[in-house]
């Protein structure tokens, strides 16, 4: 790699870190703390989602060389918690899978943003759209908004790796490698985001922030 190309990924990685940090600093400033105050299952819920979702990241389809996939979590965060308290959530995933070695795309900081920012503030908007244009339906929020949507968020974490790759002048089979794999990816994290709120709005509906017994199933 040229100094020139050197300097322009140091700077790229700067900038990442610099973005995450206002996006975490965003979030602080909306947290909803008094849906939290006092109540431990919240709390609880939150923590468990956290740990189970960097167990997640030892779990790593590697079969095509080079690439990290795994499984993102980031929509069922996002509708579980609501956006502020999902970013946080995704945040201390990708520094947990960091500092517990089972590894981060090109580090903790632009982990975070492509694999948490990208696809929480994607399910958040869906989520909106979808309850603005679309029946108040229990069918259409967990086919729609769960499954559909993390199928999407899938598919635009993997855009965003490619981006990223792009901006660096990373090699262009890198490139090609995770603009193909993301509908692989799309399938796996439709069913584990729509099979998992699915579950918890039947078993667990005061878990999932955005779910409203008086909206959908009135």
């Amino acid at each position: 790699m040229s100094p020139v190309a050197d300097e322009a990924g140091w700077a790229l990685q700067l900038g990442s870190v610099m973005l995450a940090l206002v996006v975490l600093a965003q979030a602080a400033r909306r947290l909803p703390w008094f849906k939290w105050r006092g109540d431990r299952d919240a709390q609880r819920a939150w923590l468990v989602f956290v740990a189970v979702l960097i167990a997640l990241r030892f779990a790593v389809f590697d079969q095509i060389p080079g690439l990290r996939l795994h499984f993102l979590g980031a929509a069922v965060a996002t509708l579980m918690f609501g956006r502020a308290f999902a970013l946080w959530a995704m945040a201390f995933v990708s520094l947990g899978a960091w500092l517990g070695g089972a590894g981060v795309w090109m580090g903790p900081a632009l982990d975070f943003l492509v694999c948490g920012a990208v696809p929480v503030f994607w399910m958040q908007w869906q989520h909106e759209q979808v309850q603005r244009r679309l029946p108040n339906h229990l069918f259409v929020y967990v086919f729609v908004t769960a499954f559909f949507g993390g199928a999407l968020t899938a598919f635009f974490s993997q855009v965003a790796r490619a981006a990223w790759l792009w901006s660096t002048d990373a090699h262009a089979l890198a490139i090609e490698h995770y603009l193909i794999a993301a509908p692989l990816m799309m399938f796996g994290e439709a069913f584990f985001t729509g099979g998992t709120l699915a579950i918890l709005v039947v078993y667990r509906p005061q878990w999932v922030a955005s779910f409203d017994d008086a909206r959908y199933l009135r």
